[in-house]
């Protein structure tokens, strides 16, 4: 008789009696991004679906990844998507949680991830010490457009580029324009030296 009595414990779930703990431990989610790889300077859209037994106000999804704050913005259990700005290079991911908010449990667990490649990004070229010439046309073969061109005293780099903005090695999309500053001698008295 106590095998038997030890049994029928054993079958009912732990959270029989918690509606929002129920649903936590039997969520399922997915989580897709659009396109995937993203491009680098553009919108993706994340989208996501969960489900589970007995969903209450109590239970949750929290979302995780560019676009997304995780500890202010949570989202009822179901489905939705968000539009994101893709501004890290490299690989992006997202996750979906599932979280129990009532104050007896608090319990969470992980559902679903995705992760993408971002593309379309390259780096700015260093212009520094090139003439004007050279410079549009190290930018143009990176894929950037020359921007504003302004001048600044600089011994240094008289009728070159003294300064870019932004610096080399910053990730930019395609078509992002660069500016620089042209070295000059300083306004006589001055002399360079």
């Amino acid at each position: 008789m106590a095998a038997l009595v030890a049994t029928a414990f054993a079958a009912t779930p732990a959270y029989a009696d918690d509606p929002g703990l129920n649903c936590a431990a039997t969520a399922t989610a997915t989580i897709s991004v659009t396109p995937n790889p993203v491009l680098y300077g553009h919108n993706a859209l994340v989208q996501w679906s969960a489900d589970c037994v007995a969903n209450t106000a109590e239970d949750v999804l929290v979302i995780s990844g560019p676009g997304f704050n995780p500890s202010t913005t949570v989202f009822p259990v179901g489905g939705g998507s968000q539009s994101v700005f893709i501004a890290q290079t490299g690989t992006v991911g997202w996750n979906v949680t599932v979280v129990d908010t009532s104050s007896d449990t608090g319990f969470s667990r992980d559902l679903a991830s995705v992760s993408a490649s971002v593309v379309g990004v390259t780096t700015v070229p260093d212009v520094v010490h090139d003439t004007l010439a050279q410079a549009g046309q190290a930018l143009s073969s990176a894929g950037y457009v020359l921007g504003s061109v302004g001048s600044v005293v600089d011994c240094d780099n008289i009728n070159r580029v003294s300064s870019q903005t932004p610096g080399a090695g910053t990730a930019l999309p395609a078509g992002s324009s660069v500016s620089v500053k042209i070295g000059k001698k300083p306004a006589p008295p001055a002399q360079c030296q």
